[in-house]
């Protein structure tokens, strides 16, 4: 694992260091890192994320052009892009003009309902360069920073090219959008006082000492979650149950995949000759010594941008702890949520 990163992380210092005779090459190199770390993502982190069926387009924006690497063929009679680049199975498009003029693109979208859309029913990733990014989210050092950014959203296009998890989301989920939940928790103090309540339990049984204290904060768990929810039925008339497992599984997977790709860096400097200013050498100083506790966003719902991430990560961490296999189960079974898996293994 670390010998193939190390070799993609060789690639684009190259690439960033020589004179390129294509003005395009930083693009198709950034490009093929992604999908060159989808094999160990699947052996060492999630089963099954480089299968062929998962696939999703990807769409990278530079400050004026647009390319796509492996397009549906839907959007190559849609859009008409030119072939500029090949290697293998990736071949990556360029459109005549920027799809959009949105400064700044960093998720997984698809529309339904719309049979004219490209993208309808079918995810597509979008993503700004690493120079487009750095200007909205300055902490954007390196290469490697930028790619646990957009394997995160990789990853939610892999949870939706399972269709009947995509149909489930569609015909159950996607009309209570994530804001609200986030809405909910900046909104009502009750509310966001036991999501922190709930997600201090999560922390307390990752730091249990046995099974059964695991288990006994992880029944507190539920029981503090069984009456937030009926709180929120009754004062808000609301049942956030469905969209509140939904989205905590999608973005707690999603973190998790990306904190994994953290793990496994290289935490030594790379054989190569570095300047500060190189994007290696900023890696190399991200990632060394890498310890999870030092970046709260991931797991304090105090310091995340909305809830269910950490809930969510704490979650898949305590699978892990537990040595239940969960990761062949998800999205498989449409409607199955990391809270079901915790649940049926509490009691």
């Amino acid at each position: 694992m670390h010998r193939l990163i190390l070799t993609l992380l060789a690639v684009i210092v190259f690439s960033c260091t020589k004179k390129l005779d294509n003005p395009n090459q930083l693009v198709f190199d950034r490009i093929a890192y992604v999908y060159g770390l989808k094999p160990p993502i699947a052996k060492d982190i999630w089963p099954g994320f480089d299968e062929k069926q998962y696939d999703v387009p990807l769409i990278y924006y530079t400050d004026s052009s647009s390319f796509i690497a492996n397009p549906s063929s839907r959007f190559l009679e849609t859009h008409k892009p030119a072939l500029v680049f090949q290697n293998g199975d990736l071949k990556v498009y360029k459109t005549s003009t920027r799809l959009d003029s949105i400064p700044f693109h960093m998720a997984v979208n698809f529309t339904f309902g719309d049979s004219s859309a490209y993208d309808n029913y079918a995810p597509f990733m979008h993503c700004s360069s690493l120079e487009e990014t750095r200007k909205v989210v300055k902490d954007v050092t390196s290469t490697e920073v930028w790619v646990t950014m957009v394997v995160h959203e990789y990853f939610h296009g892999f949870q939706f090219q399972h269709k009947g998890y995509l149909d489930y989301f569609v015909d159950s989920v996607a009309t209570f959008q994530k804001h609200k939940l986030k809405g909910l928790y900046n909104d009502h103090a009750w509310f966001k006082a036991s999501i922190d309540r709930e997600n201090s339990l999560l922390l307390h049984a990752l730091e249990a000492k046995n099974r059964e204290e695991t288990k006994r904060l992880i029944s507190a768990f539920f029981e503090e979650r069984k009456k937030r929810r009926h709180e929120t039925s009754q004062k808000l008339n609301l049942d956030i149950d469905a969209s509140e497992k939904t989205y905590e599984t999608l973005e707690g997977t999603a973190r998790y995949v990306e904190q994994k790709l953290y793990e496994r860096f290289p935490h030594k400097r790379p054989n190569v000759t570095l300047q500060k200013s190189d994007s290696a050498y900023q890696a190399y100083k991200s990632f060394k010594d890498y310890k999870l506790e030092k970046d709260e966003w991931l797991y304090l719902t105090t310091k995340t941008p909305s809830y269910f991430y950490a809930t969510g990560f704490n979650m898949t961490r305590i699978l892990d702890k537990l040595g239940v296999r969960y990761k062949n189960q998800l999205f498989k079974q449409h409607n199955l949520a990391l809270e079901d898996i915790l649940r049926a293994i509490s009691r």
